[in-house]
């Protein structure tokens, strides 16, 4: 963190070193702040060793820091692709782990071009400093949203879902306003500790300053989650069916699958007003008929009321395509509405560059590689209107903002993180689906075919949650609610902004006057 410019002579390897062993305790604190660990409190200051062991750094060796970090702390908190990749990938486990390291280093050049650019920023350490190191961490995180069809799994931001009174934010600047904070706080702190002794008092203003902008933004948090207090209008229900994965797509297990179904949807309260299935509870074409497709459509009738299933989905022809689709079905056995999921995932559901990856399987077996849907359907039931995200979709901000857009009062999401097994991914797959809640100012339901399924308020505050890897039936009441917020009005703009500004404070500029020494 050179205060007075880039350093261009490298400093000598056992410095390197032991900056490197910083670098890798902030990859293990910003591991230890998300789920399953959920330290949160630790986002906030989980960069400063990296920061401090950036003082002087010039700009390769501060990317090298920032791979280290990003390393440590993607293999510490996404492990669970290789029980993904081994199980249903069906690779071995050497090149699951190589696949993994590989993902890794992907993800941690993200953080060495944060901390690459951390070392060119303009000079002095004051308000630029601190603005352009947090909104170059925003426009890297937005960077990954897009970037080879997108992989924002835990962005800073989702460390904070449980604190309700932060992550209202969210609702202006989606959740990199909440990364945004965070970074300021860590770039703020790190600042006072490296220059406390030399500065005095004044090294801590913009410390001081940045807990002034916390304290607001919690006070706006406080006063947002306070009139959160909507009159429930809407009866919910949502089935989960524990169905193991190695058996979920065996023809011969279809017909236990629907009865399992079948036997929880009776335990739901009767008036509810909608029942909500996971993704691909429906392990066979729906749409095709049949004694199975005969007794999910009965159900239907039977308990009088509409019901939200996943279902795979073919569309026939010379080249049939293959969809992962929600159909809504009436309480008079009838479906009415059909959602195709438009944002696919690699590897899971086709395989991109097949002809040169041959020896990788896509991960949904008995099933064609599947197609991506093109429109953003808003289902509707006489009590509402909703839009439904199909499991990998609810890590898009941009994308369920649309929903609500589109005339959504609230959103379901559909899933199925049996892929992940007993690991942290299906807890830090609800703390995304839970900002999703918070930036559009809607409730939110969850259906986990093995959990973790949730009743989500528009706080954010997770209402009802069901265990992992059990038969559950949870039931709820929600109001609709439309008109959403500033962020699905005017989406990401924050980001936008945020984008902007780092390049204009991260262009080269000439340097004028004598090169100063390092600030120690």
């Amino acid at each position: 963190m050179d205060l007075t410019g880039a350093r261009e002579d490298p400093l000598p390897w056992r410095q390197m070193v032991s900056r490197g062993g910083l670098a890798a305790l902030s990859g293990v604190l910003l591991a230890l702040s998300f789920p399953r660990f959920d330290l949160a409190p630790l986002a906030f200051v989980a960069l400063i060793p990296l920061l401090v062991g950036l003082d002087g750094v010039p700009p390769l060796q501060g990317t090298y820091l920032g791979v280290v970090a990003g390393t440590v702390f993607s293999l510490m908190s996404i492990p669970w692709v290789v029980h993904t990749m081994t199980a249903y990938g069906k690779l071995p486990l050497p090149v699951s782990v190589l696949l993994l390291v590989a993902l890794s280093l992907y993800l941690a050049l993200y953080v060495g071009v944060f901390a690459f650019g951390v070392t060119r920023l303009s000079p002095g350490g004051g308000l630029g400093y601190l603005v352009g190191a947090a909104t170059l961490w925003v426009s890297l995180e937005y960077l990954r949203t897009f970037l080879l069809t997108g992989f924002p799994w835990n962005l800073l931001g989702y460390t904070q879902y449980r604190s309700l009174s932060i992550i209202q934010i969210a609702s202006v600047t989606g959740v990199y306003g909440v990364s945004f904070l965070l970074v300021l706080v860590n770039v703020a702190v790190a600042l006072a500790c490296l220059h406390v002794r030399r500065s005095g008092w004044q090294a801590l203003m913009p410390a001081l300053g940045v807990g002034v902008l916390l304290m607001g933004t919690v006070l706006f948090g406080m006063g947002r989650v306070s009139a959160e207090i909507p009159r429930g209008e809407i009866r919910v229900s949502v089935v989960q069916g524990n169905i193991e994965q190695g058996v979920k797509w065996d023809p011969e297990f279809a017909g236990r699958t629907i009865a399992i179904y079948n036997r929880l949807t009776r335990r739901t309260d009767r008036g509810a007003d909608l029942i909500v299935w996971p993704e691909t509870a429906v392990p066979f074409f729906l749409r095709e008929g049949g004694p199975l497709t005969r007794r999910v459509l009965d159900l239907a009738m039977e308990v009088q009321a509409p019901l939200l299933v996943g279902s795979p989905d073919r569309v026939s022809g010379a080249s049939p395509r293959y969809y992962n689709s929600a159909f809504l079905i009436s309480p008079a056995g009838e479906i009415v509405q059909k959602y195709d999921k438009m944002h696919l995932v690699p590897f899971g559901e086709y395989v991109p560059l097949s002809s040169l990856l041959f020896f990788v399987h896509k991960m949904a077996t008995g099933i064609g590689d599947f197609s991506a849907g093109e429109a953003f359907t808003v289902f509707e039931i006489p009590e509402g209107r909703f839009g439904v995200l199909i499991c990998f979709e609810t890590i898009f901000p941009d994308q369920v903002r649309r929903y609500v857009l589109a005339g959504a009062d609230f959103l379901v999401n559909i899933t199925n993180d049996a892929w992940f097994g007993d690991s942290a991914a299906p807890y830090q797959h609800l703390s995304m689906a839970a900002l999703r809640a918070v930036e559009n100012g809607v409730y939110l339901v969850r259906a986990a075919n093995t959990g973790i399924s949730a009743l989500v308020a528009p706080s954010g505050q997770i209402l009802e949650q069901s265990n992992l890897f059990v038969e559950a039936v949870l039931s709820g009441t929600m109001a609709p609610r439309s008109g959403g917020t500033f962020y699905t009005r005017r989406g990401d703009l924050f980001a936008w902004g945020s984008v902007l500004i780092s390049l204009f404070l991260l262009a080269p500029r000439r340097r004028t006057g004598r090169k100063e020494r390092r600030i120690r």
